[in-house]
């Protein structure tokens, strides 16, 4: 039974952002000879598995950086710390049950779906790019595997490259675009250079080529952090589960945007595309406000600049924020839950009708507790109150989705 409300029955509904949730058997199988897993440890005290990597727990458990008192591996369905919706069907949330993620997408009335990771986000955390490498592979690999092996064409996936080496990742990027299942990328706003936390941001010149032969094979790239999980260097200044969440998802999507247009790369790559998820729409508005008041600022700069030092500090940027944005270079994601009048002026105010995508956070906790009725309640609580016309909604649900991700319905 779908629950797919009566004035959108015919649209082809493309959930932007869900999620697989990788167990350590998933990536054994797919390794290649000469490479294990990584250390995992049980906390005896609630019977929950954390990966360990270069000698750090994942995810961080509580404390400094850290999350809820649970671990990844198990973090959705473990019988005691788990965050499930016991009305799902599928079992574990891996792929290995694809029939049953598919009874849940019908259930609650999506047709299509672009599957992001979670514990294979970790992989951009490593400080040795050949383990990084493989683990990639792997996780690629059993992506592809059992997405083929269902023969199903309603899911697809961001794939995980290993950024610690460009040229390594650039390999992979074009050897999944190959493998027919993924659409895009998804990265962390902060890459590890070896060091204790990931202190190269996305906007680093290193990482233009890599950028650039995304925008080439027309892969959208979705930045997506997991707080507890990504070694952003301002995480460490934080406790607690509530400050973790709060500061990591915006401010890894604020820095990340600032880069990118500070640097250059919209305007060096201007078929670039960038999904910032997990976030909600109200931060960009905001944001591209106060990137446009600083932006404008910039000829006055360069002069002083070019008088003094004879050089011009921001050669890239020709335009402001929001010119960017409206261009199609940015992208965000509205879930079940969205603030109606933050998305009333993201499209209203930024005119980002075109730059939005649904996403359920399919199995992640967040969203699922509407599970069956997101569409329902997106619409009534979230689209109508929104003021969002047929058109818009429209957009948002499919046309968007489908034309950036190349999908054809």
């Amino acid at each position: 039974m779908s629950n797919k409300p009566e004035e959108i029955k015919d649209l082809n509904i493309i959930d932007c952002d869900s999620h697989l949730i990788e167990s350590p058997e998933d990536f054994n199988e797919f390794l290649e000879p000469g490479y294990k897993l990584p250390m995992i440890v049980k906390d005896v005290e609630s019977e929950t598995r954390y990966w360990v990597f270069d000698g750090k727990l994942y995810t961080r458990p509580y404390g400094f950086a850290g999350g809820q008192i649970r671990g990844l591996i198990d973090h959705t369905y473990h019988p005691k710390w788990g965050l499930l919706n016991p009305k799902l069907k599928a079992k574990n949330f891996s792929l290995n049950d694809i029939k049953g993620r598919l009874t849940d997408l019908d259930e609650m009335g999506v047709d299509f779906q672009v599957v992001n990771p979670t514990s294979g986000l970790i992989v951009y955390n490593l400080r040795d790019k050949h383990y990084a490498a493989a683990l990639a592979r792997a996780y690629n690999n059993y992506v592809a595997s059992r997405i083929k092996k269902s023969e199903t064409n309603r899911i697809y996936a961001n794939a995980i490259v290993p950024l610690q080496d460009v040229n390594e990742a650039i390999r992979e990027l074009e050897r999944v675009k190959d493998l027919g299942v993924f659409k895009g990328v998804a990265i962390p706003s902060f890459v590890s250079q070896g060091n204790f936390y990931a202190d190269k941001p996305i906007y680093h010149e290193d990482f233009f080529p890599f950028l650039k032969k995304a925008a080439e094979l027309n892969m959208p790239v979705a930045i997506h952090v997991i707080p507890a999980v990504s070694d952003m260097p301002f995480m460490y200044l934080f406790y607690n589960w509530l400050q973790v969440r709060t500061f990591g998802f915006s401010l890894a999507a604020m820095i990340a945007l600032t880069g990118l247009i500070s640097e250059g790369f919209f305007e060096r790559i201007p078929s670039l595309k960038v999904i910032f998820t997990e976030t909600g729409v109200g931060w960009l508005p905001y944001w591209s406000w106060w990137l446009d008041e600083n932006l404008e600022k910039i000829n006055t700069i360069r002069k002083s600049y070019l008088e003094v030092l004879g050089m011009d500090p921001y050669p890239y940027v020709k335009k402001l924020a929001s010119e960017y944005i409206n261009a199609g270079n940015v992208y965000i994601t509205v879930e079940t839950d969205d603030d109606p009048d933050l998305l009333r002026l993201a499209v209203n105010k930024l005119n980002l009708e075109n730059n939005i995508l649904f996403a359920t956070d399919y199995p992640h906790i967040a969203d699922i507790n509407y599970y069956p009725d997101n569409l329902n309640i997106f619409i009534e609580s979230v689209a109508k109150p929104a003021g969002l016309t047929k058109s818009q909604i429209e957009k948002i649900l499919q046309n968007n989705a489908q034309q950036l991700f190349e999908l054809k319905l």
